[in-house]
């Protein structure tokens, strides 16, 4: 796992091209194409999300449409002190939070660790390969084992390559305080991936 992660110069400039088309939209009135210009950009990278939190297919579906249902009622208030990504992103974090607060009350608790692969009792040995399924549900493992507040900001800084700045218009927190939360995580991170036996 990298502690450093640039967003590439091409993927900017397509947030940022998607923003404008977006707000575009909404200057003239047009909310539907407004919201299906930020399906298009970003519905894919927000499922993913959605999926991150809720560990099955089914509930993240769910969790994207709410977001996006969401932003279309609320697109008309919209005021650009984040961008629009952000924006989602806050929308998502919300809507994932209240469906797992909701099953917990339902089940009393919420197992987050995915089924462990038919071949667990096969230890990994330091020569073999990790395939990337592997490598995916070691850190799945790893992410279960840490705190909401920080399985969010690692998914936003590393899966969703948000800067930090970003990462401060979704959570409503210091950039400084969420740098220091990423930075602990890391090592925590790579040392339960090596009691896996997976080293990177």
């Amino acid at each position: 796992m990298q502690c450093t992660y640039l967003i590439s110069a091409p993927r900017m400039a397509a947030d940022e091209m998607a923003e404008q088309a977006a707000l575009n939209a909404l200057r003239k009135g047009q909310t539907q194409d407004a919201l299906r210009r930020l399906m298009q950009a970003y519905g894919t990278e927000i499922y993913r999300f959605c999926h991150s939190f809720m560990k099955n297919e089914t509930d993240a579906e769910d969790m994207l449409q709410l977001t996006f249902m969401q932003a279309f009622e609320s697109l008309g208030n919209y005021e650009s002190r984040a961008s629009l990504r952000s924006w989602l992103y806050t929308i998502a974090r919300h809507r994932c939070l209240d469906k797992l607060k909701a099953n917990r009350r339902l089940n009393a608790r919420v197992t987050f660790v995915d089924e462990p692969p038919e071949n667990t009792n096969e230890p990994h040995h330091d020569n073999d390969p990790v395939s990337d399924d592997q490598l995916s549900a070691a850190l799945r493992h790893c992410l279960a084992r840490v705190s909401d507040a920080v399985r969010t900001t690692v998914l936003l800084r590393f899966q969703s390559e948000m800067s930090y700045p970003e990462i401060e218009g979704v959570l409503q927190e210091n950039s400084k305080t969420l740098q220091t939360r990423v930075a602990r995580a890391l090592p925590a991170l790579r040392k339960c991936l090596d009691e896996q036996g997976i080293r990177l």
